[in-house]
């Protein structure tokens, strides 16, 4: 008995997901291509597909920005007035995002995560791993 009432609650349960997925809110089906785009698309299929990347400060006000040639820096205020560090790679688009932040006289903000320190001014960015430098760019804008 008990098989048979488990057999019933997938197929109602199946149903219900076959409804729920008919009107848009489970993901399309396997069969559909990236963004609704034809399977011609000049995607290659094991490529990742990113759909937006959010720059800037959402959310937050943005203090002061900074580019080098592979990354863009944002330094952000909380509504709060908590100061953090938001970096992306132009490269693959890994973004992180930092709330230990120090601010220098000489306009030099730094983001402490763990044993990385992300030093950046209005002439370069410069990141610290246990103290030894592992990349320093010039700041382009």
């Amino acid at each position: 008995m008990f098989a048979k009432d488990r057999v019933q609650v997938i197929k109602r349960l199946g149903l219900v997901m076959a409804g729920i997925s008919a009107i848009g809110i489970l993901t399309p089906p396997a069969e559909a291509t990236a963004l609704n785009q034809p399977a011609s698309s000049s995607f290659p299929p094991s490529a990742p597909l990113q759909i937006a990347q959010v720059e800037g400060c959402p959310k937050a006000e943005m203090v002061q920005s900074f580019a080098t040639a592979n990354f863009s820096i944002y330094i952000c205020k909380t509504q709060e007035g908590a100061i953090f560090y938001r970096g992306f790679s132009k490269r693959n688009g890994s973004q992180i995002n930092v709330m230990q932040v120090t601010t220098g006289d000489d306009g030099t903000y730094e983001a402490t995560n763990g044993n990385i320190i992300y030093s950046i001014n209005p002439d370069r960015l410069q990141v610290r791993q246990n103290g030894k430098v592992i990349l320093t760019e010039a700041v382009i804008k």
